[in-house]
């Protein structure tokens, strides 16, 4: 019987570090440890990190990799890149990369300039859980022509619903 239970305790003692092993690897642990390089200023690697998630359509890394390019972080600075991955990360109901997007389309950065697109993504920044996104959407509204304003609010729905589509 000791046998056995030495067996037991064997097996238990191997298979511990094995899946250990196999949960360090989620794409949370990954995301974080991009995020960790970035606040250290390690960009390269947070770039490495956060490519392979993005290309696996992980929206924070996508959002991650769009303000690295927006604001030239370990990268040459391109708007262009930026509204690229800020677009994946904003169909995917990530709030901050909406909000970013936003903010893009409101200033004319790498996208025409349009304060219709920048209200909707703004929106759903809101609606999505970014408090910051408020201002951006107010001042989008602000800014359309009133003959305009119902082309914003019908975007808003048509991208709630591609966004319910992309999860």
């Amino acid at each position: 019987m000791s046998r056995v239970l030495a067996l037991i305790a064997l097996i238990l003692c191997l298979a511990c570090p094995l899946v250990a092993t196999v949960r360090a690897g989620t794409d949370d642990d990954d995301f974080r440890r991009g995020l960790s390089a970035f606040n250290t200023g390690d960009y390269a690697t947070a770039l490495q990190v956060w490519r392979k998630l993005a290309e696996k359509d992980e929206p924070r890394s996508q959002a991650g990799i769009g303000f690295m390019y927006h604001r030239g972080m370990g990268v040459r600075a391109d708007d262009r890149e930026a509204a690229a991955w800020l677009l994946r990360a904003a169909e995917r109901g990530q709030a901050e990369g909406q909000l970013m997007l936003g903010i893009l389309f409101y200033y004319g950065l790498g996208v025409a300039q349009s304060y219709v697109n920048a209200y909707a993504w703004c929106e759903l920044a809101e609606t999505n859980g970014n408090a910051d996104a408020t201002l951006c959407r107010d001042a989008a509204l602000e800014s359309i022509p009133d003959a305009e304003r119902e082309k914003a609010f019908r975007l808003v729905v048509e991208l709630r619903e591609r966004q319910r589509l992309a999860r």
